[in-house]
């Protein structure tokens, strides 16, 4: 993968996963060719990890079930109660097909992706929005807690060795903040600073603190 990206010549500002050109080269069959295949699951990790120091951002494939009732009414025709009962379950069942794939791409650390129809963005909103929402709370103290620790553990010479939990928080909450899911007074009310969020890195948030 960097060879194709040097080879690019810097036109490559990202890489898609394609769930289905994928699972068919590994002759899984249809039936099982899924978003949530761990095959898949593979596959989406080699690529972060191939990727990862490059600028390069990554993209998760589509859900490929659509919203779309089978039932349309002719002209001047009005769809029965069971087909409007029909059309209203396939386009909820599609709903929560893509809003599963949406969050399983996001645990996985794939926050962009695909949407093929206008009726899957309601669906992407919400299931953004409940990502980072659903774990503000909890991220929240955690991080006021870490970053009061950390200070603490400093001045008295102690070694902080918990850098990389601090640094989730922080990439979740710099996540939040650029999709709009989480405000900026949310995030200034964990107790760090906007300067410090903007660093990007937990470990020099906690020596700038420590030598205040």
């Amino acid at each position: 993968m960097p060879l194709l990206v040097a080879a690019a010549g810097g036109r490559c500002r990202s890489a898609i996963f394609g769930t289905y050109d994928y699972t068919a080269s590994c002759n899984i069959t249809a039936a099982h060719q899924s978003h949530t295949h761990p095959a898949c699951d593979f596959a989406r990790h080699v690529l972060q990890v191939s990727l990862a120091g490059t600028g390069i951002t990554i993209s998760d494939g589509a859900t490929t079930s659509m919203p779309i009732g089978p039932h349309k009414a002719a002209r001047d025709a009005v769809l029965t109660a069971q087909q409007m009962d029909e059309n209203r379950a396939v386009v909820h069942a599609a709903w929560k097909l893509h809003y599963d794939n949406i969050m399983h791409s996001m645990r996985h650390a794939y926050y962009q992706g695909w949407d093929l129809n206008p009726g899957q963005l309601p669906v992407r909103y919400a299931a953004v929005d409940t990502f980072f929402l659903s774990g503000l709370q909890d991220a929240s103290a955690r991080l006021n807690a870490f970053l009061n620790k950390a200070a603490q553990a400093t001045l008295v010479g102690n070694t902080f060795d918990d850098a990389a939990t601090g640094q989730g928080l922080l990439n979740f909450f710099l996540r939040g903040m650029a999709c709009g899911a989480i405000t900026e007074q949310e995030v200034l009310a964990t107790g760090i600073t906007l300067d410090e969020l903007r660093s990007r890195s937990f470990v020099r948030i906690v020596n700038n603190r420590a030598k205040q």
